[in-house]
């Protein structure tokens, strides 16, 4: 075996933990490929939600985080992983795994990958460490994003009416609606949002109509701090590192033992994403993604994890067609 070259085992186990990662309403829109010490990421167009998702940039964004957990699981496994990213139509990123003196943050920001979990349930009301703020903005800006911690009314208030009103837009969008049922309120399926991980919707922007949801909401007010992920531009190459940011911050609160939450809604409409932009990020960023963090309250039972398409569905041998014959999106075709 050749010492400077992964073997087949290796990337598909770091594949399997990189697939852990959060996607839109789990659809897990994402297909890999890999030949010696080269790996492809690819969007699987199958999966792109076009009601909910109509420019594409939660799949851009799912597709995000789970690069940046594949580096992270490549890590702790002893592969560097060299990122060219958009390098051509339909191909988000091409992956050169070089050897890796694997450090033990590397191990625990891996081990960090399996404990996560989306919770949307209300958080105690603990404000964060300053120390903790720090370390999770600093995870953003590594990755060429920035987190903005919203701490006054108008920011709040803002992003509380955005969030109202894209719910009531999306309530009166049929086809929409459709689509979210479809992928929520599973039971026994290898993807979508399961009934035992959705929590029925009272408060936003805390959490989205899911169809079936069997976690009660209490009436205790949430205590999650709100930020916003934001990024200077809007292009594709933003969307996906506003992905790899994402995840960066999540599996840093994770070792921090705080739990986290992505919140889409409000930014997957033209209107309340504008509202976003003005009126939280003062029209200079872009917002990319709501992130919820914070302490769960005393006793909170843990959330069981989400499932996982097996790893044979979303690895395939090099020369295979994209999404086998389906259409590039058009958001990917331009670069």
């Amino acid at each position: 075996m050749n010492q400077y070259l992964p073997d087949a085992y290796t990337v598909r186990a770091a594949i399997a933990l990189a697939v852990r990662a959060p996607s839109v309403h789990n659809t897990q829109p994402w297909e890999w490929r890999f030949s010696g010490r080269t790996v492809e990421l690819r969007a699987d167009a199958r999966r792109h939600l076009r009601h909910t998702d109509p420019d594409g940039r939660d799949l851009l964004v799912s597709c995000g985080c789970v690069l940046h957990h594949f580096t992270v699981a490549a890590a702790a496994l002893g592969w560097a992983a060299q990122i060219e990213r958009l390098p051509e139509p339909g191909l988000l990123a091409r992956i050169t795994l070089v050897p890796h003196d694997t450090r033990d943050g590397d191990i625990a920001l891996a081990a960090a990958i399996p404990r996560r979990r989306s919770d949307r349930r209300p958080f105690a009301e603990r404000p964060l460490l300053v120390r903790d703020e720090v370390f999770l903005a600093k995870s953003a800006t590594d990755h060429g994003a920035l987190l903005r911690l919203l701490d006054d009314a108008p920011q709040l208030s803002a992003l509380t009416g955005a969030s109202l009103a894209a719910r009531e837009l999306h309530r009166a969008d049929t086809d929409y609606g459709i689509e979210l049922a479809a992928w929520s309120g599973r039971r026994y399926a290898p993807d979508g949002v399961p009934a035992q991980n959705a929590v029925h919707a009272t408060e936003a922007p805390r959490v989205r109509d899911f169809a079936d949801a069997q976690l009660a909401d209490t009436a205790e007010p949430d205590g999650a701090a709100l930020t916003v992920l934001a990024t200077r531009g809007d292009e594709p190459a933003d969307r996906l590192r506003a992905g790899e940011a994402a995840s960066a911050v999540l599996l840093t609160a994770t070792r921090l033992n705080l739990a986290s939450c992505l919140v889409t809604e409000p930014l997957e409409l033209t209107s309340t994403r504008a509202l976003v932009r003005d009126c939280v990020l003062d029209g200079k960023l872009e917002p990319q993604l709501v992130v919820r963090v914070g302490y769960l309250p005393e006793g909170a039972a843990p959330l069981p994890a989400t499932p996982r398409r097996p790893i044979g569905e979303v690895v395939r041998p090099f020369g295979h067609g994209y999404g086998v014959g389906l259409p590039i999106p058009a958001q990917l075709r331009r670069h």
